[in-house]
């Protein structure tokens, strides 16, 4: 894995830094493009490296076959390719769904919390009151941060965000305080965070955590906005 001063603190980003997408899926999971394709849009947006991160379980037996093709093209192209994975956290004592060897290799590990553990069963946040489903989502994130075994905190708060388009800006800071502790990532996403920027950004001046920039684009033409949006902060500085 890359360490944790490979992705830039909040507070040092710069026009260089905002010019990248580190949480992509391709037609290797659920993505509707190749990644061939992936690398040709990013190209022609002005972005300078990408990682493909696509979903993974410890099940799963892809990622050999997958990261060998991501290798071959980064080899011929003009921007860095990284290879990634994004998986679920699969309890509350914070283990993740991946094999080990596989999240000592990839590049970019993206640990998420998706439907919610309990028992034997998996549920969605709608299955919950609004109160619970983000108090559970806290607790399943901040188990992980304390576990480790990957760098960056995929999408935080990005279930009661889809379920109930909010997730309180106290609980936000605490994985960010978690997060610098533990030297993970926060994974600032353009498909969960963007109507929540100006609630974020203060969070992320006041505790400078490491962050990874990306759309969680699973179409090429949701790429790119985000970039912008962020580029457009940076000037403003």
């Amino acid at each position: 894995m890359k360490p944790i001063d490979f992705f830039p603190k909040f507070n040092e980003l710069d026009l260089y830094s905002t010019k990248v997408d580190f949480h992509l899926h391709s037609t290797w999971t659920d993505g509707k493009n190749s990644i061939q394709e992936i690398i040709d849009y990013a190209k022609s947006i002005g972005l300078h490296s990408i990682a493909i991160t696509d979903h993974i379980r410890e099940s799963s037996s892809y990622f050999d076959e997958y990261k060998k093709e991501i290798n071959i093209l980064d080899n011929n192209q003009e921007i860095n390719i990284y290879t990634g994975f994004e998986a679920k956290v699969s309890n509350f004592c914070g283990n993740i769904d991946v094999k080990k060897e596989v999240a000592e290799v990839a590049d970019i590990a993206i640990v998420s919390v998706h439907r919610y553990p309990l028992g034997n069963r998996l549920y969605n946040a709608s299955d919950f009151k609004k109160n619970i489903a983000q108090e559970i989502e806290l607790e399943l994130s901040l188990a992980a941060l304390k576990q480790g075994g990957f760098n960056v905190l995929g999408h935080p708060g990005g279930m009661s965000l889809t379920y109930f388009k909010e997730f309180p800006a106290d609980f936000y800071e605490e994985i960010i305080i978690e997060c610098v502790k533990n030297e993970i990532a926060f994974d600032f996403n353009g498909r969960y965070h963007k109507n929540i920027f100006n609630v974020l950004c203060p969070l992320l001046n006041k505790h400078n955590p490491h962050i990874s920039i990306g759309t969680d684009s699973h179409c090429i033409d949701k790429m790119g906005i985000w970039n912008k949006k962020l580029e457009e902060y940076v000037k403003w500085l």
